[in-house]
């Protein structure tokens, strides 16, 4: 259970933190631990991972929207007059959790000195003179490997990614970790 933990688990709290908004963010931990509590214990009826991991998200999901629900039935009850989570929201944060999971796997198939290169530039926040003085290397080496780093993952992600979309994601993700 451990390896699942240490894989999954940071993943599945920042879904969970972005469907409670910033309000709710600390029940996100709560959340996902009843969702794999859940999940774990109807573990005979999945004939797949993907129907596992499908239904552990939608549980994830069912247990923050509900959350919201409590809040804002409070919130009714006090008149504060805010609104509820929109369906709409919960399916972007869907979008953005499974979108940030191709990355991971991206990342982690590139090759060693692209993986220093990305975590040097997007982790450390290191300009391209310092990760060329680091690296030993000129910095127009480092220019054209990041363009190099860039196309990989889009190719890892499919075409369909773009470098301003790329680069957007790999600043979320470095900004969570």
């Amino acid at each position: 259970m451990a390896p699942f933990y240490d894989r999954y688990f940071p993943g599945m709290v920042m879904y969970a933190s972005r469907l409670l908004g910033s309000e709710l963010d600390w029940m996100a931990d709560d959340c996902v631990q009843d969702a794999v509590l859940d999940t774990f214990q109807k573990r005979h009826t999945f004939k797949t991972a993907e129907q596992w991991r499908a239904h552990l998200l939608a549980c994830i999901r069912n247990k923050a929207v509900s959350a919201l629900r409590k809040l804002s039935a409070m919130r009714n009850y006090t008149d504060s007059g805010e609104t509820p989570l929109h369906e709409a929201d919960a399916n972007r944060a869907l979008i953005e959790h499974e979108t940030l999971d191709h990355l991971y796997a991206a990342i982690r198939n590139l090759p060693p000195e692209y993986q220093e290169l990305l975590r040097m530039s997007f982790e450390e926040g290191l300009k391209n003179a310092e990760i060329a003085a680091a690296l030993g290397v000129a910095e127009i080496t480092v220019k054209k490997r990041k363009v190099r780093l860039l196309e990989m993952l889009r190719k890892s992600m499919g075409d369909h990614t773009d470098f301003m979309t790329l680069t957007a994601l790999l600043t979320t993700m470095a900004k969570a970790v």
